[in-house]
């Protein structure tokens, strides 16, 4: 192949890359602990059909519709402990857990083995497994052609009470409740994620023993607004996915309009594609009930031409190199039956996840299933480095991958590439820059900077087949302190460290062999000191003074802020030791973070200091001076904007509305105080360490320095 010249710019495109796009399904402890896995997905179809009561789910489709009792560790398989098996081990390992809630109503009785379609009742069928106690076929008519898989669905089935219970919302509401009981809640550091089902759009094609219609647009959102509330009352710090729909076609219709091969349900919806009017419904539920249900948009993605398979043809090779263009690609049509459907076939995934995500201000966007394939092969493996280097650089908020790969295989080591390539846990690095090549489907480019040593991190996906490439690295912006540390993964399936690299003249030249991953670690200049004295506080409703002392060392300073619980973006570059931030939103906090830079290598981030964008009444207020009602009325205010800045519901206070002139009462300042250290532990910073640490009733006298302090630790 002719040879390519790679560009990275350390100073462009800059942002942090979250790690949950490392995440996968079903991983075990070796996994979690190697890769470093940050999410683990309880998920797939069957989990559509957990019942936590008896730790047994119906396998549906997938397996001849069988309720199969899980395996546990110890007891007889009630209250979850299958679940809570999974949830122990993963958290054990270093992950958190994603658990499915189901939102199908009909699941199994007991933990007994039965089946939908039993051979006694249903002897022609296309197959059957014999499982005890009784012989299953997979709910298929046979038509004689010797085919499995095409025979008419067999959709008038015995009463379903035979293999289920019918349960309401309110069975997983208990479920979810028993999880933050065993493991605590998110603030605690117990259970956050959960997902709302599992591909609703395809219950009846996957599920259709007990849901044998397809799912509309009404009633999938009638569970999603059910389910999701019973999981935010129970947890209001929870983190909700959902949409979690199977790929293209569902995308944008409901599993009625896919199976009737119509447009009728959307048409009866103002002809508004699924997921555009699923997210308007989010909105205004939150708009109406001041509660989000939804804190993450997520999709499936299968790529549609064969790719999800062990096909290493070299056809399907080329194909597989290629149809990673879907996830990101504004102008790639796709290359299988979707070229020809809805939006000219243009997938580009992660660009309408983005879009569809406006609808509902705040929404962040996960792809919590998809598989390229070939795991045993190198092809697969720079699939695999491809896909995560294309989730770092679009800024993809959580990812999961359909199932944890094989211990060993090829592609389980390109996630290693980016994890622990080293077996000593060094990663891929955390903020992205800007990285590119002349043509990504035959040599993929990814670069970011490690925030723990300032080295820039170079990714090289050469995916050809044949012969080796010549590359030229050009570097912008970056002074290398030393040569580049050159780790390579190829077709062997063996992580190898090859010799350093000369960096010369902000270049590198190597050779990259035909299929490898190549990752160049390039050691930055020594970072400046962090700055000290970073104070940030309102100066008025609408605007936030910064100030800090001068770093040795630092050209530059970055100033980061989060609101309303985002990530923290960059806001101010400045060579100055202030900066004003202005057009503000007043009663908001608004979270400051700051660092030195000197060239590329930049410091560490000074604490966060949050700004309240509220301006007291008597500030200050002096000793001997009296607390007022409305004192207190603005620091519940300013400390419920804390735990929204915090990702926390608004506490409820006693006595809600105080009138001028009421008394205060010490419960008051109590409550204030137990609201806002919530606050400041979620966000990270320490507790207010307030006078008269125990205010008691009777006893204490109230003091001007006790809302003083109070307003200290918003401000």
């Amino acid at each position: 192949m002719a040879a390519v010249t790679v560009t990275v710019d350390a100073n462009a495109n800059r942002h942090t890359i979250d790690e949950r796009i490392y995440g996968v399904a079903w991983a075990d402890a070796t996994a979690i602990s190697d890769l470093e896995i940050p999410i683990n997905r309880w998920g797939g179809n069957a989990m559509s059909r957990y019942n936590w009561v008896f730790s047994t789910a119906n396998r549906c489709k997938d397996y001849y519709f069988y309720n199969i009792p899980d395996g546990v560790s110890s007891g007889d398989g009630s209250n979850g402990k299958s679940a809570d098996d999974f949830i122990g081990m993963t958290r054990a390992a270093g992950a958190q857990p994603l658990m499915t809630i189901p939102m199908l109503s009909l699941l199994p009785k007991d933990r007994t083995k039965r089946c939908s379609y039993p051979q006694g009742l249903y002897a022609n069928q296309e197959d059957f497994s014999t499982f005890e106690p009784v012989t299953c076929g997979n709910g298929r008519y046979d038509d004689g052609n010797g085919i499995v898989g095409d025979g008419d669905r067999i959709l008038t089935t015995p009463d379903p009470n035979g293999i289920a219970t019918s349960y309401s919302a309110s069975h997983q509401g208990d479920w979810v409740q028993h999880m933050i009981d065993t493991w605590g809640d998110a603030t605690s550091g117990g259970m956050k994620y959960y997902a709302l089902d599992n591909e609703p759009g395809l219950w009846s094609f996957d599920h259709w023993d007990v849901h044998p219609d397809g799912a509309t647009y009404d009633e999938v959102w009638s569970k999603m607004e059910e389910h999701a509330a019973l999981i935010r009352s129970k947890d209001p710090n929870a983190i909700i996915t959902g949409g979690e729909e199977w790929g293209w076609s569902g995308y944008f219709m409901s599993g009625l309009d896919m199976e009737n091969g119509d447009d009728a349900d959307r048409d009866a919806h103002g002809g508004v594609e699924w997921y555009d009017w699923m997210l308007d419904q989010f909105k205004a539920y939150d708009d109406a009930n001041g509660t989000r249900l939804l804190d993450i948009l997520t999709v499936h993605i299968y790529p549609q031409s064969g790719e999800f398979s062990d096909d290493v043809s070299a056809s399907m090779q080329q194909l597989r190199n290629r149809s990673t263009r879907s996830l990101w690609d504004t102008t790639y049509v796709d290359e299988s039956w979707i070229g020809g459907t809805f939006h000219e076939g243009k997938v580009q995934l992660i660009p309408r996840l983005k879009s569809w995500a406006t609808r509902y201000p705040g929404t962040k966007i996960g792809i919590t299933e998809y598989n390229w394939g070939a795991e045993q092969h190198i092809n697969g493996a720079t699939a695999q480095a491809d896909i995560l280097g294309i989730f770092g650089r679009e800024a993809v908020d959580l990812a999961t991958r359909w199932e944890v790969p094989p211990n060993g295989s090829h592609v389980y080591n390109a996630f290693k590439m980016y994890r622990n390539y080293d077996g000593a846990h060094s990663k891929f690095g955390d903020v992205s820059v800007s990285a590119s090549g002349p043509n990504p489907d035959d040599v993929a480019v990814f670069a970011a900077l490690r925030s723990t040593d300032n080295a820039l991190t170079v990714m090289l996906v050469c995916k050809t087949a044949g012969a080796s490439t010549a590359a030229t690295v050009n570097l912008a912006n970056f002074a290398a302190s030393g040569d580049a540390e050159r780790w390579q993964l190829g077709s062997s399936n063996v992580i190898s460290q090859l010799a350093d690299i000369t960096v010369s003249s902000s270049s590198i030249s190597l050779t990259l062999p035909a299929q490898t991953v190549t990752l160049l670690v390039i050691p930055g200049p020594p970072a400046p000191q962090a700055p000290t004295g970073f104070s940030a506080s309102a100066t008025s409703t609408t605007q936030v003074a910064a100030t800090w002392t001068a770093a040795a060392g630092a050209t530059l300073y970055e100033v980061y802020r989060s609101a309303g619980n985002s990530a923290f973006s960059l806001v101010s570059s400045t060579s100055t030791t202030s900066f004003n931030d202005t057009s503000l939103t007043a009663n908001t906090t608004y979270l400051y973070r700051l660092r030195a830079v000197a060239g590329s290598a930049a410091s560490p981030f000074t604490a966060i200091d949050p700004a309240t964008t509220i301006i007291f009444t008597d500030d200050p207020l002096n000793v001997g001076m009296t607390a007022k009602a409305a004192h207190v009325t603005q620091l519940r205010t300013a400390v419920n904007a804390m735990r929204t800045a915090a990702g926390l519901t608004p506490q409820s206070f006693s006595d809600p509305s105080l009138s001028p002139g009421l008394a205060i009462k010490r419960a008051h300042l109590t409550e204030l105080r137990t609201a806002l250290d919530e606050a400041r532990g979620a966000i990270g910073i320490s507790a207010m360490a307030y006078t008269d640490p125990v205010i008691t009733s009777q006893i204490t006298p109230m003091k001007a320095t006790h809302i003083r302090d109070l307003r200290d630790g918003v401000k």
